[in-house]
């Protein structure tokens, strides 16, 4: 029986002939970027983040079920995030990271008429998103997009995402467009880096394939792909060493300060 895994990271990279180059003619041209260039979803639990609903595809006349991007747009995304990860969050911020988001809207909400405190409100909110902020990254470059977060305390680790963009007739976007799936920091770390080397052996057999063949007007610098492809697989291999430390990144009690002051100010108390 296979094991199913609650959260895994999926990928298949777009076949050489199917990619297509940047530029004009007669001056296209590819590059390590551009052969990234596939489908990514990611299992959570019995959801599917990135996966188009069957109104979305049919809306944006998309054969793909899934996120059709340069795969290399996540990863860049994804590992920002590691060294924040990586370092565990207070528990008082733990239990609340599914509603963080609202509560800060709320507090902005209070402030918003009052002009004199423009200036020192927005420190202070800004100050407080970064905690949140450098755990998570958005999906920008979709249309609806999902921003995703990460969230680890002690030897767990939330997950959540939220794309509730929605079409013209109001259906969403997404399959799933919010959730949370809370899961071991272990299996978290386990599932990334077997998605690191997964995607490296499947990014060295497209260079491989891509050296072999005539590109004819498009052009591709193959010295060059080679080198980026062992740059890129070393800088992501290095961002991956973050998730086995416990760094100290964050200044929780600069956060602590912002985030009683806010509570007085919504709650009085």
């Amino acid at each position: 029986m296979d094991f199913k895994m609650s959260f895994k990271i999926n990928f298949k990279l777009q076949d050489l002939n199917k990619i297509m180059p940047f530029g004009e003619e007669p001056h296209f041209n590819l590059h390590w970027f551009g052969l990234t260039d596939g489908f990514l979803w990611i299992d959570a639990e019995d959801k599917t983040i990135y996966e188009y609903s069957k109104a979305a595809q049919n809306y944006f006349d998309n054969s793909s079920r899934y996120n059709d991007y340069y795969i290399s747009r996540f990863l860049e995304d994804f590992s920002l995030t590691f060294q924040y990860i990586a370092e565990p969050v207070p528990k008082e911020l733990y239990d609340i990271v599914d509603r963080f988001g609202s509560i800060l809207n709320q507090w902005a909400e209070l402030h918003e008429d009052n002009d004199e405190d423009d200036y020192t409100f927005d420190n202070d909110y800004y100050g407080l998103w970064e905690w949140y902020g450098y755990r998570s990254f958005d999906s920008g470059h979709l249309v609806g997009g999902p921003d995703i977060s990460f969230f680890r305390y002690e030897d767990n680790i939330k997950i959540l995402w939220e794309g509730a963009g929605v079409l013209e007739n109001g259906e969403y976007i997404w399959t799933a467009p919010k959730g949370m799936l809370e899961i071991s920091y272990k299996e978290f770390v386990t599932e990334t880096k077997r998605f690191f080397e997964a995607f490296f052996i499947s990014m060295d057999k497209q260079v491989n394939n891509a050296l072999s063949k005539d590109w004819k007007k498009i052009h591709l610098d193959k010295e060059r792909l080679v080198k980026e492809n062992q740059e890129r697989k070393q800088i992501f291999r290095h961002k991956l060493s973050f998730l086995d430390d416990t760094p100290q990144v964050t200044d929780w009690q600069k956060i602590f300060v912002l985030y009683r002051k806010m509570k007085s100010d919504l709650y009085n108390i």
